[in-house]
């Protein structure tokens, strides 16, 4: 074996030098050419903090400009959690009592644990100071400036909140805010303006379909920290973008002498002995339809109750949301113009005859004898008799003359025929079909959120819906047809498809799809981004000499001897401005009052609106319906001034209803 020699040990030594430098080397040369700009970001990131800055929400402006909506100036108390952690535990105590107390002076009562339990809430950046008081007096605000040293980390700032200068009107229409929730914050993920779990978002209303373009676009504040995390200095950012504006073709005056033509009539009905009803008259929910006849554009929608999307702006509690979302309250939150479900009653009179005289078993010339009673052919039995409302029998009727009297029998023989006829007829959906083309099959596709759809049924819906739930009949016979035929059975309608199905009969057959927007414009410049053009639903041949026969027929309602609106329309101006309509009364079970129902358009020979009134469990369309349409109509005329919305939405001696039409069964 050879010696071990120093000289060999240097050797390898030197050789485990040379490599662990050359590694060093290497190692460094990577670090500091290959991946440098990779380093540098992750150095930056580690001293540099960016907090979102929230932007002003876009403002909500009716067709004439009034703003609707827009963003006041609340002022607001924070704490500064970061500067709070560096205090002693009893001058934290004292400054956490010294607040609670001012708090409330200031009628903005908060205990310690409240502000605790705000300090702890994990949906604040820790960057970011967290609110523990909305809307304070300006008072306190000075009174906690001059006090800043005392209470250190305690601050009182000016933001931007949602303001309704008309209260509650078109407060379903507008919708209101609230704070993001888990569910809302993963489904915006991916949105080009990104949301922080302490962001306001749409919940209701337009505030919720038009988010995307209400919600402005946020900003960045960008802090540098210390290694302790600890905040320095601010060293930048970029300022947030306000979002776009919404103008809408609703007019906030007309919108007023809706609300109160609506809350007045409620009133009235609940008043009022009803003679015929199988219930009492309960009447505290209804909703009324303006539309632009021409267009689909929604002029007016009001519903109530109602609710003041103020009440929203510094949340409600859960009590106070059960309490607007409880059945038992009549639900003040639902928009019942496009979420309530009834059965039209005479109101769905029109189509059925415009039904007839597509299939070609009716002609505006047909005539028959109404003696006030309707026998289904082939049938035996009390169930086998129909009648009309009031069994008053109208002799010699025409199509024209069913409608302004409104001769049930006249279409009981109509719903009859298509039952009994439908080999030649089309078969046994056809006269479901010849009604669905009016838009009454499924949701008008209106731009506000929760729309529900219409129903008309058939042999083929009734086999499965008595599929899915326990049907005591799930045969369908003529009697099903003969009870379609008047609006009753199981067709459900919104108040919204009435107007909009009678639009239709006006300007000659189109079925729009309505819309409560008319433009987007940008939240900087005010320039028109986007503006919403008027779409077909749906198109229905609708014959002149047909149309010409139902609108006279409509005409006589409010204008005829023994039409069933004539006495709410007594004294109207017909001759200058013809309004076409019908009433309905569609029976609801056997222990409630019926819900009172009117469709109508005007003036008649061009019409620029159509109308449509329910009330629910209220009588008579004729005698409790009729006379808030005739209110609007005087309106919309110009019979009576449109005298502008008042501020805040009180509405009281805004408007009165016409005189009292007497009692009219239908």
């Amino acid at each position: 074996m050879k010696k071990d020699t120093p000289g060999m040990r240097l050797s390898l030594l030197g050789i485990v030098v040379v490599a662990l430098f050359a590694s060093l080397f290497a190692r460094l040369w990577y670090l500091q050419v290959m991946v440098t700009d990779e380093f540098q970001v992750v150095a930056q990131a580690n001293r540099v903090r960016v907090v979102p800055v929230g932007a002003p929400r876009g403002r909500i402006l009716d067709v004439t400009g009034k703003v609707l909506v827009d963003n006041a100036i609340s002022v607001q108390v924070t704490i500064d959690r970061t500067v709070l952690a560096k205090l002693e535990e009893d001058q934290r105590a004292r400054v956490l009592t010294a607040l609670a107390e001012a708090l409330s002076r200031a009628s903005k009562a908060k205990t310690v644990a409240d502000i605790e339990t705000d300090l702890a809430n994990e949906r604040y950046s820790p960057y970011v100071p967290v609110p523990v008081a909305r809307d304070v007096p300006e008072d306190l605000k000075i009174w906690l400036d001059e006090r800043a040293a005392e209470l250190p980390g305690v601050s009182a700032v000016r933001v931007a909140v949602r303001q309704y200068p008309y209260g509650s009107l078109a407060s379903h229409v507008l919708g209101y805010t609230g704070q993001i929730n888990d569910t809302e914050f993963e489904s915006m993920a991916n949105s080009e303006k990104p949301y922080t779990l302490n962001d306001e978002i749409g919940k209701s209303g337009l505030e919720l379909q038009y988010e995307a373009y209400l919600r402005g676009t946020p900003g960045t504040r960008e802090i540098e920290v210390d290694a302790q995390n600890e905040p320095i200095r601010d060293i930048g950012g970029e300022a947030p973008i306000p979002g776009d504006d919404v103008v809408l073709n609703l007019n906030i005056d007309v919108q007023a002498q809706a609300e109160q033509a609506l809350k007045t009539g409620l009133a009235f009905a609940q008043g009022r002995s009803c003679a015929g009803c199988k219930g009492a008259v309960v009447a505290q929910v209804g909703s009324t339809v303006v539309l632009d006849a021409r267009t689909g554009g929604v002029v007016a929608m009001a519903s109530y109750p109602t609710y003041n999307p103020a009440d929203f702006i510094d949340g409600v509690s859960d009590s106070e949301f059960a309490y607007l979302d409880d059945p038992a309250n009549f639900a003040p939150q639902n928009n019942y113009a496009i979420q309530g479900q009834y059965a039209p009653g005479s109101t769905l009179k029109p189509f059925t005859a415009a039904a007839g005289l597509s299939a070609g078993i009716l002609t505006p010339e047909t005539t028959i004898n109404d003696t006030g009673s309707f026998d289904v052919p082939g049938c035996s039995g009390d169930s086998c008799t129909f009648r009309n409302d009031n069994g008053k029998a109208y002799g010699t009727v025409n199509l024209s003359r069913s409608l302004t009297v409104s001769s049930d029998v006249f279409y009981y023989g109509l719903g009859a025929r298509f039952w009994r006829e439908q080999d030649v007829l089309g078969g046994p959906e056809m006269f479901r079909s010849l009604l669905e083309r009016w838009g009454f099959y499924k949701d008008t596709g209106i731009d506000l959120p929760y729309e529900q759809s219409g129903r008309i049924p058939s042999p083929q819906w009734l086999t499965k819906f008595c599929e899915e739930v326990d049907c005591l009949e799930d045969t369908w016979r003529t009697g099903d047809n003969v009870n379609m035929a008047v609006g009753q059975g199981s067709v459900l309608l919104t108040p919204l498809q009435i107007a909009n199905s009678y639009a239709a009969i006006g300007n000659g057959g189109i079925v729009w799809t309505p819309h409560v927007v008319k433009q987007i414009l940008d939240g900087v410049t005010g320039e028109v981004i986007e503006t919403i053009e008027p779409k077909e639903l749906s198109r229905v041949d609708l014959l002149p000499e047909w149309r010409a026969a139902i609108v006279d027929g409509l005409l006589g309602v409010t204008t005829s001897e023994g039409g069933t609106a004539s006495g709410a329309f007594s004294g109207f101006d017909s001759a200058a401005y013809p309004v076409a309509a019908k009433t309905g009364t569609a029976q609801v079970g056997t222990k409630k009052a019926p819900t009172a129902v009117f469709g109508s358009f005007a003036p008649a020979g061009n019409p620029q609106y159509a109308m449509s009134v329910l009330l629910q469990e209220a009588g008579y369309g004729g005698t409790t319906a009729a006379p808030i349409a005739r209110r609007l109509y005087d309106v919309l005329s110009g019979a009576i001034p449109l005298v502008p919305a008042p501020p805040g939405g009180k509405l009281d001696d805004l408007a009165t209803l016409a005189p009292e039409p007497g009692d009219v069964r239908d």
